[in-house]
């Protein structure tokens, strides 16, 4: 294989093109370059590669190096089956089982090139632990994969946004046509990896594929994820998979603004500086109250410790609004005992492990001026600023407060020890909503990460990787397989990189 050479034209020709250079992309342009091609060039819109692999915390794996030494027997025959009982079979399993059957060999990969692990709970007592924690992050993992990836050769072009798929009288991918700074370009190639990202940044897109969607809904990833792989596939004759799926969190608070942090009295970090917990922390907290605009509960508040669960219940509510409610009593036993919300070192901002850390000055912080957060001395005064009905709201607090009298939620059958009345003035509500923390499906793969098109046929040349594909993630996020996002698009751009490098071969 030659390596990428400039036509008569101008025009690059390369025999691997990726465009997206995000984890997907840099581990396909890596293993393919590790497969012994030499001729391998990534097309990046962003002034630099990362997308959103490089905001990431942690990496699935399964039968990892690092599990083996921690003497974990957990197989990947279990995962793979878990992961199908959670999706109900509604994904393609042979795309599942390849993912999960790479995800342990993908550790030691990335291990031999430098970047260390823990293993880590995401939520309390998970078991087995899959989350590889990645020491210097998602932005570490991207610097290793393009260090050794330019040591091998990769070209790199930033500011290059790729607008169409070009395909050879037999329907055989040729080339890609893409915009830079110096204008339109066509790229000649021999095989193309389209590992664009999400769609999160598309608001067309995301009204168009997502019954869900709702404009008070925030994106928490790159601004650049706006679904043109997808759009330049389907333009191509792929088909589509799994479009319409969120990755969604919730009650949520977004932007971020130094309103949204609380502040806790005489805490620190990891770091030393001082301990500050998102409003997200304090509003999914399992011994409050939550309603909808209607002025009713909605959900098991104390279901799960962990924020993925809620996201899909939050959306579905009018207008995807939630409040959670507090009572004086309820925000002085968080000062004196902390939060139950255990989110894992390396999630809340600073590597913060936060549970049974006392809060003092809560009281203060939600005191602050604030417009997502309400105090009042009244039921009444908090119903009005939510927009609900009062005798409504009334209803729902003597509702709850009886089943705390009783301990037993008739409604939900929330966990008894979560069931604290709100009975002590001033009362709080703290307005929440959905948040997209990405968007998953698009373009139709198989377990080679070959795009299929609407016909079920194979478009000779063609694969796509990450989160721009469908047919592998259920409508809900499995956080039991913590990190499988990233995990997906590592693996997934592997065996694309893989798979590419055998059809140029001719393998």
């Amino acid at each position: 294989m030659t390596s990428e050479t400039t036509d008569s034209a101008g025009d690059l020709r390369a025999d691997v093109v990726v465009i997206g250079g995000g984890g997907a992309g840099l581990a396909a342009a890596l293993s393919a370059l590790e497969k012994g091609c030499t001729s391998v060039l990534v097309l990046e819109k962003q002034p630099a590669p990362g997308g959103s692999t490089a905001m990431a915390h942690d990496i699935f794996g399964i039968e990892s190096p690092v599990q083996k030494r921690a003497w974990f027997d957990t197989s990947r025959d279990e995962i793979f089956k878990w992961h199908m009982d959670w999706t109900h079979w509604t994904v393609n399993p042979r795309i599942v089982r390849a993912f999960i059957d790479k995800s342990g060999d993908t550790i030691r990969w990335l291990e031999e090139m430098g970047i260390r692990f823990q293993l880590r709970q995401m939520y309390p007592n998970q078991t087995p632990l899959m989350r590889h924690s990645i020491e210097g992050r998602g932005v570490r993992l991207i610097k290793v994969l393009r260090e050794n990836a330019e040591a091998r050769g990769m070209r790199l072009l930033t500011r290059a946004r790729a607008k169409g798929i070009v395909r050879g009288e037999s329907g055989e991918v040729t080339g890609v046509v893409a915009e830079t700074k110096d204008g339109e370009i066509v790229i000649g190639a021999k095989s193309v990896i389209i590992t664009t990202g999400g769609y999160g940044g598309n608001r067309e897109m995301l009204k168009k594929y997502c019954a869900y969607y709702k404009e008070s809904m925030t994106y928490d990833a790159p601004r650049g994820n706006t679904g043109d792989g997808i759009t330049m596939a389907i333009e191509a004759g792929a088909a589509t998979a799994g479009l319409g799926t969120f990755i969604l969190h919730g009650p949520a608070f977004l932007p971020r603004s130094a309103g949204d942090m609380v502040e806790v009295d005489d805490a620190l970090d990891a770091h030393g500086d001082p301990l500050k917990l998102p409003l997200m922390t304090i509003a999914t907290e399992p011994d409050t109250v939550w309603v909808n605009k209607e002025g009713r509960r909605y959900i098991d508040e104390g279901y799960i410790l962990q924020f993925f669960a809620y996201g899909y219940a939050v959306a579905r509510q009018p207008e995807g609004i939630s409040y959670t409610l507090y009572d004086s009593s309820l925000v002085q036993h968080k000062e004196r005992e902390g939060v139950y919300n255990q989110q894992a070192p390396g999630w809340h901002p600073h590597d913060t492990w936060v549970t049974s850390i006392p809060l003092p000055g809560l009281e203060r912080e939600l005191n602050k001026p604030n417009d997502r957060v309400k105090v009042a001395d009244s039921w009444d005064e908090l119903a009005h600023w939510m927009g609900i009905d009062p005798r409504v709201l009334q209803a729902t607090i003597e509702e709850y407060n009886g089943a705390c009298d009783q301990g037993h939620d008739p409604i939900f059958g929330k966990t008894r020890k979560y069931l604290r009345p709100l009975r002590t003035p001033p009362f709080y509500a703290l307005e929440g909503h959905p948040m997209i923390c990405d968007t998953v499906g698009g373009i139709q793969i198989n377990e080679k990460m070959e795009v299929i098109d609407t016909v079920d046929k194979v478009i000779p040349g063609l694969y796509a990787a990450g989160v721009t594909t469908g047919e592998w993630e259920a409508e809900t996020y499995d956080y039991h397989l913590t990190g499988h996002l990233v995990g997906f698009a590592v693996n997934s751009g592997r065996i694309a990189g893989e798979s590419a490098v055998a059809y140029v071969s001719g393998q």
